[in-house]
């Protein structure tokens, strides 16, 4: 299956793929659609891709302007693609592999690490989405007004809070739900949003 970035400096780069169904990729109209909802919040961000498979989700964070990415993978055949893809799009500098398995691997990533974003894709068919945020809520990985993304399948129900986060934003595609919490403002993310759509709109009229 061909997969590719779809936005950003990197936008069009061919990635790799793992064959079978042990991997499961974002697509790519999902991952247009999160990048979408994280207009202008992405740039100069500390981004962590946990359950990273081929990475796909967090090369797209650094196409669209993310400072530095921490990839989390266990899996071998996913992380050589990982590797490879990082290589295709020329961001080994911005990125670290963390070939460790979760929760344990958040003992691998930097004590001193405060993230603006978690991407959480657990494989549908587990608790690890619970066991990790449970280990989550004792690393305080995010920054006071970072992001936690929660990629889950459709019908799973949606808590209104996760790490002591409120829901800001759940949208549905296929069988994929993407869920973002923050306790950054609704107000100033809308405002943010709507500047950055604007700025969108003015470079492509120019």
């Amino acid at each position: 299956m061909a997969m590719q970035i779809g936005g950003g400096n990197a936008n069009r780069r061919a990635l790799r793929t793992v064959v079978g169904q042990a991997v499961r990729p974002t697509s790519g109209r999902v991952r247009q659609a999160l990048f979408n909802m994280l207009r202008g919040l992405v740039q100069d961000a500390i981004f962590v891709d946990l359950f990273a498979g081929t990475g796909s989700v967090g090369l797209e964070a650094l196409s669209h302007g993310a400072r530095h990415v921490y990839f989390v993978e266990h899996d071998r055949r996913a992380l050589i693609t990982l590797q490879d893809n990082i290589r295709r799009c020329e961001m080994l500098e911005q990125a670290t592999v963390i070939a460790a398995s979760l929760p344990q691997a958040l003992q691998h990533l930097p004590a001193s690490l405060h993230a603006d974003m978690v991407f959480l894709d657990p494989p549908y068919a587990s608790d690890l989405a619970e066991v990790t945020l449970t280990a989550l809520c004792g690393r305080r990985l995010l920054t006071a007004q970072g992001i936690l993304i929660w990629q889950h399948m459709l019908r799973r129900t949606t808590p209104a809070t996760a790490l002591e986060l409120p829901l800001w934003k759940s949208r549905r595609y296929g069988n994929t739900q993407p869920s973002l919490y923050t306790a950054l403002s609704t107000t100033s993310s809308e405002k943010l949003e709507d500047a950055t759509l604007q700025q969108h709109k003015d470079s492509n009229r120019g």
